[in-house]
């Protein structure tokens, strides 16, 4: 049994030549920068980073069909390692007690980028080519053997899927299907049987793995495959994407250890939602600490101006419908909630949305806050206690979820925010379905990148005094 094959050879020699180009690049800058006190410095981090560098075999992810995931080659698996080492070249210099007040520093990071990415080209382009060249000429021993079980629509899915990527070391046999029949092929895959003899199909084509893909109604006909190819100790594969999506993306995952398939219609990306949240904490502690001026002369102004508490609490649907408590500085008269129904012929907003451009419960004060939006100022207390996030649709009211159609439903899926697109985009003059669509485009298109500049574009709606939502 081998020890080690020629895909781990690959990328072990990969992140060695990756960690010296590393080193080298550290040494060279580090000298004409002065970044280092002494050589001896620059070694010991170039050391720390080819350890990390060798390290990182241990925690990528394998799988059987092909060794390691072809990580070596992937575009964004390069950006996400560079970044990573930019911080820990940064944290190791620190702990090294490096003097890092040299801001040259980040042209020797930057030239190291630079040098990885010419560095990353010239190995894919090594590995695509070696590997389709092998593939090309013969089968190599490391080639492996798969059938894919189903031929209608998502076998020959798969296929094209295996296809498209010859350097995956995968040889497609054929198909086994109880639909197709005679001497049917799919280019140039030969139908090998049908499913009752998926024994004999594998005990003379030399099989390393099954590639389950039937449809959906087939379900229970494929349970006699499984059957059959645990029994004879082969792999089993099945492919996830069992229901037809347009929205949702689908992922393995776990349920008390048991692996499960997770469709998810909303953004997944740990690590950026994680810096979005610790971003919110951070934002809305900044801005209590900014505002909180404003808001002392604010509820001073209301306590003058009308009897009742300064701050408004009021029910609102969060994360997957939850119930918070939303803070708001009070802009109407004590107990407006009451007087709601006797208004509701006044409502100027389509759908379950109540909203009223000169509402005759609006405090003089209130109209003043509303129109700069001082009075959502105390639902940075809300972000910070995690009910909200700065960027994220608005908390509707419980007795306006009521009346969601299933699809503005999906707008709860994600912590509502104290700004969105709906606060940039003219606010009262976007009727309500074109609210719930602005709220979804922001869901699906979600990105940090996405989250500033709507903030950035927030300020600017807000010092125009176009109303409040």
């Amino acid at each position: 049994m081998k020890l080690i094959n020629r895909h781990k050879l690959e990328i072990l020699a990969y992140r060695a030549m990756r960690a010296m180009l590393l080193v080298g690049v550290l040494a060279l800058f580090g000298d004409w920068l002065n970044i280092f006190t002494s050589p001896e410095e620059a070694e010991s981090l170039g050391l720390i980073a080819l350890a990390l560098q060798l390290a990182l075999l241990i925690r990528l992810p394998s799988n059987d069909i092909m060794p390691l995931r072809n990580r070596s080659i992937d575009k964004k698996q390069f950006y996400s390692d560079e970044f990573r080492f930019a911080l820990f070249v940064i944290a190791a210099a620190f702990f090294m007690s490096l003097p890092l007040q040299n801001l040259l520093f980040g042209v020797a990071v930057a030239a190291n980028f630079l040098m990885q990415g010419l560095l990353f080209m010239i190995w894919r382009k090594y590995i695509l080519s070696s590997r389709r060249a092998r593939n090309g000429a013969s089968m190599s021993s490391e080639t492996k053997n798969v059938i894919i079980v189903g031929a209608s629509r998502r076998g020959l899915r798969a296929a094209d899927m295996l296809l498209k990527h010859p350097e995956l070391s995968i040889r497609i046999l054929g198909f086994v299907d109880h639909k197709r029949k005679g001497l049917w092929r799919y280019r140039d895959i030969p139908l090998l049987g049908r499913l009752q003899n998926i024994h004999e199909i594998i005990a003379r084509n030399g099989v390393d793995f099954v590639l389950m893909a039937v449809e959906p109604e087939d379900f229970a006909l494929s349970q006699r495959v499984f059957d059959v190819v645990e029994k004879m100790g082969i792999k089993l594969c099945l492919l996830p994407d069992i229901y037809d999506h347009t929205i949702s993306r689908c992922r393995t995952s776990s349920l008390n250890g048991n692996p499960v398939l997770l469709y998810h219609s909303v953004p997944d990306d740990r690590a950026a939602l994680f810096f979005k949240s610790t971003m919110d904490r951070l934002g809305a502690l900044v801005g209590i600490l900014l505002t909180w001026p404003i808001l002392l002369i604010a509820a001073v102004a209301i306590k003058i101006d009308s009897h009742g508490p300064v701050i408004y609490r009021q029910k609102r649907s969060g994360r997957n419908g939850k119930l918070f408590n939303m803070l708001k500085l009070r802009t109407m008269t004590n107990g407006a909630d009451k007087e709601k129904e006797k208004l509701a012929h006044l409502n100027e907003m389509s759908g379950p949305v109540f909203k009223i451009k000169n509402d005759p419960r609006v405090t003089k004060v209130g109209k003043i806050l509303r129109m700069y939006s001082i009075d959502e100022l105390p639902q940075l207390f809300n972000v910070l206690k995690g009910d909200m996030s700065l960027v994220g649709p608005r908390p509707p009211l419980p007795q306006e979820v009521e009346h969601y159609a299933p699809w503005q439903h999906r707008r709860l899926s994600v912590k509502p925010g104290v700004t969105c697109l709906w606060q940039i985009n003219g606010r009262n003059k976007v009727d309500f379905d074109e609210w719930m669509k602005l709220d979804l485009q922001y869901i699906d298109r979600w990105s940090l990148k996405e989250d500033a500049r709507i903030l950035a574009k927030t300020f600017p709606a807000v010092v125009k005094g176009d109303g409040a939502s």
